[in-house]
This record gives structure tokens, C-alpha cells and sequence, in this order.
């Protein structure tokens, strides 16, 4: 008689490998894999190690045959993806797809869209197509994959903060995508992949840059006819161009603190220099006064030199205010730190004569040079209608001293008003 050998039933597959049966979770979908959890005790975590994260809402309806997007049938869904995410390890996420709620967005016609990520490696996003989006903020951490169909025909302002571009023909198409773009502001962007950040556009109005990364071989190309205001805090990057900025109404310059000038700023100075209003930065004054010729600010009216200490004894061209004032003719406020004001000129300035009605000066002491100053420009500010003296928090004699000092001084505008606070 036979011997019969009774076989025990063996889950080989459960025997396998953490990596291979991942592998082989990998092929079904999310909400599949997290399902797997049910089989038996070895597969209750499988899924938790998986590193990529996706949920298509109209994937999921069409197999389930819905058609319609109601509140209802939204909601359960986004509570089922909550649900499903708190048992995954966020920890080990390579990659996380959501493109089925921006896709369900555009649908309904969205015009607002403020998208916040940092789980994408790259990405070409499903909203280069939308009619309706008025404002687009995106960020953060992934680079930016703009198709050569883009098309944001009502999209006015764009905001991109910690955003890499995959390479200059996304920079172009992203502008000649939006027609009609007027604000604009980029923060912390990579531009390590691009040579050129060539931001043209022909309605454009308010243009705002802050601190770029790896910009150093990146170009700057700036050519907007109706752009009129321009907020630069960065770093000097390779090169500049800028042009068409004739309606420019306000600037900020920005320049971070280098330790070597190599890179020429001269450009930035040119191209701005019809704007009525100018704040600039101590490195950013630096800067400027290295340009040879120094250009001149035909059109300025209001200057703001929030200058520190730093200046004074950072500046190794040991030229300040003084210098510039000969480039400003038409300047008829100034706001600076008394450190900008390295020496007094022995031409008096024509701005100082004719056109500037107030000066703020801000960080004042009771020392000689600095009352020297006050009383410099008291002498000859032949229009001047108002001084107005922050002192520094540190001097010893006291405002009242002050006051008494430069009351008395001689003034070429009588009806001058002089404040100290």
C-alpha cells in the first residue's frame, strides 16, 4: 500500500522577500496595496514601505462608474485618502501623485490656485491649460516642467517660491503662456539648471526676485515696458541685461553682501535709472558707486539709503552719499543713515541747493562730525522745509543739546523745520 503523504498548503508567496514583494505591490494602486493589509499578519505593514504614494480621483470613480464630481462623492473620497495616509510612512515617500485634485480643480473651473509641495522631484503639473486661473501660487522644492502647450490666457499674478526650472525654454514658455501677466514674484527659486532667467513680457507691472539659488552662471534678462515697480534681493548673478523700463515708478535694490565685486552691476543702475523712487541696500550703494561713469538718476525724487553701521567701515572706495548726490539733480527727498554721509562735499550739490524739501537722517549722535553734517545741510539746502534727526539710542549729551545746537546753526531756509526724535 502507497504510502500517502499529506501536503501542507504553503503561502510561498508571503515567503518572499520584503523587496520583491514590494516590487510586485508597486504595480497595483494605492488605496490596492493598503487593501493588501487584510491578507494576513506578514502583509498587515507591506504596504507602509512603498515609495511612491498615488491617488487618481477619476480613475477611481470610473471604476466604481460614477460620473459626476457632487460635494459628497469629493468629500468621502478626500476622507478616504486621509484615512489611508495616516498609516503610511511618510518618512520614505519618493514620489506623491495628486494630480487627480488639481485636475478635479481646473474642471470646476478654479481661479485661485495656492499649491503647496515638497514631495515632488519634477513635475509637469495638469494646470498649464486652464482658462480660469487668475492667481497661481506654487511651491515648494520641485522643479518645474512647463509644457510647450501652456496656456493661461486670465492668469495675472504668479507666485513661485522655492521652485527649480527644468531647463530656459520653461522659463520662455512660461511667460509667452500668460498674456496677461502683471505680478509676478519669485523666492528662494533654483536656477542651478538655467543659463538664462529671461523675464519678458509686455504687461507685466510688478516684478518681485528674492534670494535665488545657484544663480551664480545664470543671466537676467529683464524687458518689461509696463513693468512698474521692481523689488531685487539677491545675490549678483552672472550678467544682467535690462531694457524697456520706462515705466518704472519705484525700485528696491537688494544686493546681498560679496566677498568679491567680480560680477558688474552697472547694467542694474543703467536700466533703472529714470525711476522716481529708489531704496537701495549698503552693498547696493557700494555697488553703485563703483560704476564708472556714474550714472545719473535724471528722474529721481525720493531716495532711501537704509544704510547701517557696516557701511562705514566696509566701503573701501571711502565715497558715500557725497558722490551721489552730483547724479541726482532732481532729488527732493532723501532718507539715510548718518554713515553714508562719509565726508562733506566741498561743491555744494545742485539737488541740495535748488530742489531737496526733506532729509531724514536716522542713527544721529552728539559727536562733532555728525553735527557737522546737520549743519552742512541746514547751510545749504536753499528749499529745504523739513530736517527730521532719529538719534542713535546710545548718546550721552542728550536731544535737548542737539536741539539747541542745530537751532542755532545758520540756515539758508528760514522757514526750514527741524525734528528730532
Amino acid at each position: 500500500m502507497a504510502e500517502q503523504v499529506k501536503m501542507e498548503e504553503i503561502d510561498r508567496i508571503s515567503d518572499l522577500h520584503d523587496s520583491i514583494l514590494i516590487h510586485i505591490l508597486s504595480f497595483l494602486s494605492t488605496k490596492e496595496a493598503i487593501k493588501t493589509s487584510v491578507l494576513s499578519t506578514r502583509w498587515r505593514y507591506l504596504f507602509d514601505l512603498l515609495p511612491n504614494i498615488d491617488f487618481d480621483l477619476e480613475e477611481d470613480l470610473c471604476r466604481k462608474n460614477i460620473k459626476s464630481y457632487s460635494t459628497d462623492v469629493i468629500e468621502n473620497y478626500m476622507c478616504s485618502v486621509d484615512k489611508m495616509l495616516l498609516f503610511c510612512n511618510t518618512t520614505n515617500v519618493n514620489k506623491f501623485g495628486f494630480k487627480c485634485w488639481i485636475r478635479m480643480i481646473v474642471d470646476r473651473g478654479v481661479k485661485h490656485l495656492d499649491l503647496s509641495t515638497s514631495v515632488l522631484p519634477s513635475s509637469t503639473l495638469p494646470i498649464f491649460t486652464c482658462k480660469t486661473l487668475v492667481s497661481l501660487k506654487l511651491g515648494k522644492y520641485f522643479v518645474l516642467n512647463v509644457p510647450k502647450d501652456v496656456h493661461l490666457p486670465n492668469l495675472k499674478t504668479l507666485h513661485l517660491h522655492s521652485v527649480g526650472f527644468l531647463n530656459d525654454d520653461s522659463v520662455k514658455g512660461l511667460f509667452s503662456g500668460c498674456p496677461h501677466l502683471e505680478d509676478m514674484v519669485t523666492r528662494k527659486c533654483d536656477l542651478g539648471k538655467i543659463r538664462n532667467f529671461h523675464i519678458s513680457h509686455h504687461l507685466l507691472k510688478t516684478l518681485t526676485i528674492r534670494y535665488s539659488y545657484n544663480s551664480f552662471q545664470c543671466w537676467l534678462w529683464i524687458n518689461a515696458p509696463n513693468l512698474t515697480s521692481l523689488e531685487y534681493y539677491d545675490r549678483l548673478v552672472a550678467g544682467y541685461s535690462m531694457e524697456n523700463l520706462q515705466s518704472l515708478t519705484k525700485a528696491v535694490i537688494n544686493i546681498s553682501a560679496c566677498k568679491t565685486f567680480r560680477a558688474d552691476a552697472t547694467t542694474i543702475f543703467k536700466g533703472i535709472c529714470d525711476v522716481p523712487s529708489l531704496v537701495l541696500s549698503d552693498t547696493s550703494l557700494e555697488l553703485l558707486l563703483r560704476c564708472e561713469p556714474l550714472p545719473v538718476f535724471a528722474n529721481l525724487i525720493r531716495l532711501d539709503l537704509p544704510c547701517h553701521l557696516r557701511f562705514r567701515y566696509s566701503n573701501p572706495l571711502h565715497k558715500g552719499l557725497e558722490t551721489l548726490l552730483s547724479s541726482l539733480p532732481a532729488l527732493e527727498k532723501l532718507e539715510f543713515y548718518q554713515e553714508v554721509l562719509c565726508s562733506l562735499p566741498e561743491e555744494v550739490p545742485s539737488c541740495l541747493l535748488h530742489k531737496l524739501k526733506t532729509i531724514k537722517i536716522t542713527n544721529f549722535t552728539d559727536e562733532k562730525y555728525c553735527i557737522g553734517k546737520a549743519k552742512y545741510i541746514l547751510k545749504n539746502g536753499g528749499v529745504l522745509e523739513k530736517l527730521i534727526i532719529v538719534t542713535a539710542s546710545h548718546i550721552s549729551v542728550g536731544k535737548k543739546w542737539i536741539s539747541k545746537t542745530l537751532f542755532a546753526s545758520a540756515r539758508e531756509s528760514k522757514p526750514c523745520f527741524i525734528l528730532i526724535i
